[in-house]
């Protein structure tokens, strides 16, 4: 007969027992404050003003959002293809569209006003980062002061501030990076004193990853995948344990098979898409001290040659006390993982310093498939600001392990150099926030009314001028598309584009839609031939119904949105006729049902679901075998050892 485990004893939360342990205890209490209050002050900018618009790329991230909320609300369909920009283009395959499905703040999105649920997603982004730090911090030192410290240097520094001034909404999901890397590190258990190897750890980074790939972490997500790789095999190396790498296997199995439904259609949509972009940027020491410690860091700022235009993608405030904690931590820290991180983080610095010589690390690095269509190597100097903290927190615990009695006392002091450090960064960080977000929305109401595509935004559409792409949010509201878009790299088409991508002039090879006034439009649908009609008579974004009449056996009707291999038209593929969608008529009177779904949805739940249940069989096992190990040949449980007498 078998005997079932033994029940966990419950945990009782026990208040500390001596003075000393209440002192740990108010000092956490006062750091966590301390990083809340941080996070709080460098978005009260944003808080006072809850319906401001941003600029710059704000429209696109906006246009992405309100797409996933007008598709679900108006039109009941999950946001597969976007049919407002470019002549169409996929939605959830795009690897930064559709970034709020699977967001734990959809529900915002759906609920609140736009501009409201964004300032939900970044206050949210910005505690779950400051959470994910402290936490990592964690796993190098006791001091609860230093890992506030983690958390003020990497939750909203100045980059932070400056790229969602931007409309770079990528980067909040770095937020999920130190996450990342602190499950791992449990997972690999290389330091015994902080516990056993977890495997069920790499599954959350695992669940971590997927996260990036779900909420479009297009720099985070190569980049966490690429420490972790590096931190595996360093500590793999350095223990001679293969552990760490069977914990990266179970890591990279897990968001791979998590994330298949948007990852699967968007490495398919990339393969189609995906050009390498020239990056050529790079840093001098001078201007990377500029941009670490100057406090004059807004939007337009210039400093040391670098244009004002690109101050948003360099600046980076820490301030000389974090810079030179830094590098004292650097040259003092010891220890198997903390030497790996450190490797790792000076490896990141010299990526962000870009390509200053033909063999830099980031210019070997851009040849490669996932780096050449990168660029702006400055974004590697964020996770390197990371890790680097960690190990300057590593130094100061091995100091603080030295202090002895006085360590109450030393923890103090660094509370207060904390504080201080935080209201210096915060000062700067949120300088950008005062002058941004604050724009007006657009002014037309929303509309779910008849569909059909202009070449350009009309003119009353307008609500931002001046910026150097079209907008698209407007476009939505008003339930048109507009062929001019800056919302799908790989099809962005207007004027003056070459001075974003070099060479590029002129009308993307796939874009075959057209738009009003254009000689080559004829209609949201039409038939090639002219003979006959062709009536749209139900629009959805991901389906339209179309009628034939008086047409001709053996020509095509066609739909005026690009082609893609995920379109179908009654359960058959659809016909690519120029770029455009189309299907073959085969009677004079003929209903046409086409409809979108990326070309790897199906597959990609396969996978899902097959991941899914390996890991609930994975704990199963793992579940049996710990009551096996409880239950001895002769039917009776083995003693609990660690129960009382």
């Amino acid at each position: 007969m078998q005997v079932p485990a033994p029940a966990p004893r419950a945990r009782r939360l026990r208040l500390p027992a001596s003075p000393r342990g209440w002192v740990h205890l108010l000092s956490g209490v006062l750091a966590a404050l301390v990083v809340v209050g941080m996070v709080a002050f460098v978005l009260m900018p944003l808080l006072a003003d809850p319906h401001g618009y941003g600029r710059n790329d704000w429209d696109q991230m906006e246009s992405n959002r309100y797409l996933v909320r007008k598709t679900i609300l108006r039109f009941h369909e999950f946001p597969f293809w976007n049919p407002y920009a470019c002549g169409g283009h996929p939605a959830w395959a795009a690897f930064e569209g559709d970034s709020i499905v699977a967001a734990p703040w959809l529900p915002a999105y759906l609920l609140l006003p736009l501009p409201v649920a964004l300032r939900v997603e970044i206050a949210v982004a910005a505690l779950w980062g400051a959470m994910g730090a402290w936490l990592l911090a964690s796993r190098f030192t006791r001091s609860y002061a230093a890992c506030a410290f983690v958390a003020v240097v990497f939750a909203v520094n100045g980059r932070w501030t400056l790229q969602l001034t931007a409309g770079h909404t990528g980067h909040l999901v770095y937020a999920w990076m130190p996450w990342a890397l602190f499950f791992f590190d449990r997972a690999i258990g290389a330091q015994p004193a902080l516990g056993p190897p977890r495997m069920r750890s790499a599954v959350s980074t695992g669940v971590c990853l997927a996260m990036m790939v779900y909420t479009g972490g297009i720099d985070a997500l190569p980049e966490t995948a690429i420490v972790l790789g590096a931190y595996a095999v360093l500590v793999a190396i350095t223990t001679r344990s293969t552990r760490p790498l069977a914990a990266l296997a179970v890591a990279g199995a897990a968001s791979v098979g998590l994330s298949a439904p948007k990852l699967l259609p968007a490495l398919e949509v990339m393969r189609r898409y995906g050009q390498a972009v020239d990056s050529r940027e790079s840093l001098t020491p001078q201007q990377l001290v500029e941009l670490l410690t100057d406090r004059v860091q807004g939007f337009t700022t210039g400093h040391a040659g670098i244009a004002d235009s690109a101050w948003h993608e360099v600046g980076m405030y820490l301030g000389w006390a974090v810079v030179m904690a830094l590098g004292v931590g650097t040259v003092t820290a010891r220890g198997v993982r903390v030497t790996a991180l450190k490797a790792i983080g000076l490896v990141l610095l010299v990526f962000g310093l870009g390509s200053f010589s033909q063999y830099a690390p980031f210019a070997l690095a851009h040849h490669l498939p996932v780096f050449s269509s990168q660029h702006v190597p400055s974004r590697w100097l964020y996770p390197a600001a990371l890790l680097l903290a960690c190990v300057a927190v590593a130094a100061f615990e091995q100091g603080m392990v030295r202090a002895g009695r006085a360590r109450a006392v030393v923890e103090g002091v660094a509370l207060l150099a904390v504080v201080w450090i935080a209201r210096d960064v915060a000062t700067v960080a949120r300088f950008p926030f005062e002058d941004h977000l604050h724009d007006s929305p657009p002014k037309n109401a929303e509309s779910v009314g008849r569909f059909h595509t202009e070449t350009k935004l009309p003119k009353e559409l307008e609500y931002q001028s001046g910026e150097w792409a079209p907008t698209s949010l407007s476009a939505e509201i008003a339930n048109i598309g507009v062929i001019e878009c800056h919302t799908f790299r790989g099809l962005d088409n207007f004027d003056g584009l070459s001075s974003a991508i070099r060479g590029y002039e002129g009308r993307p090879a796939g874009l075959g839609a057209r738009g009003v006034g254009e000689r080559e439009y004829h209609g949201e649908a039409y038939l090639t031939d002219g003979v006959g009609t062709a009536t749209v008579m139900q629009w959805s974004p991901n389906a339209v119904e179309v009628r034939v009449d008086g047409a001709t056996t053996g020509q095509q009707v066609v739909v005026n949105q690009n082609w893609d291999p995920g379109w179908s038209v009654d359960g058959a593929r659809a016909f690519d006729t120029l770029d455009t969608v189309a299907a073959p008529v085969s009677a004079p009177t003929q209903t046409f049902h086409f409809r979108y779904r990326p070309l790897m949805w199906w597959p990609g739940w396969v996978l899902f679901g097959s991941t899914v249940a390996a890991l609930f069989a994975a704990r199963w096992a793992a579940r049996r075998r710990r009551v096996n190990a409880c239950v001895p040949a002769s039917g009776r449980p083995r003693a609990d050892p660690g129960a009382p007498p």
